[in-house]
């Protein structure tokens, strides 16, 4: 009886650059693994965007506590 062997197919960024280029899907390569999905929604994005939003104007709303002592 003979046992086959897998080999494990590497993926690199040139193989990417023969695959097709198709609207709405996103092509990763991680440790070699080739990972194929579709590109996130219009609204995923925005919501995205939102919550950048808000993080990044927090730190310029809020106060610590230690310059709420030295204001008073």
């Amino acid at each position: 009886m003979s046992q086959g062997i897998t080999q494990r197919i590497r993926w690199t960024t040139q193989d990417l650059e023969l695959l097709p280029e198709n609207e709405g899907i996103r092509y990763e390569i991680i440790d070699g693994e080739l990972f194929v999905t579709r590109a996130p929604h219009a609204r995923h994005q925005q919501t995205c965007g939102r919550i950048f939003r808000q993080l990044d104007y927090y730190p310029r709303v809020s106060k610590t506590k230690e310059e709420i002592e030295r204001r008073n």
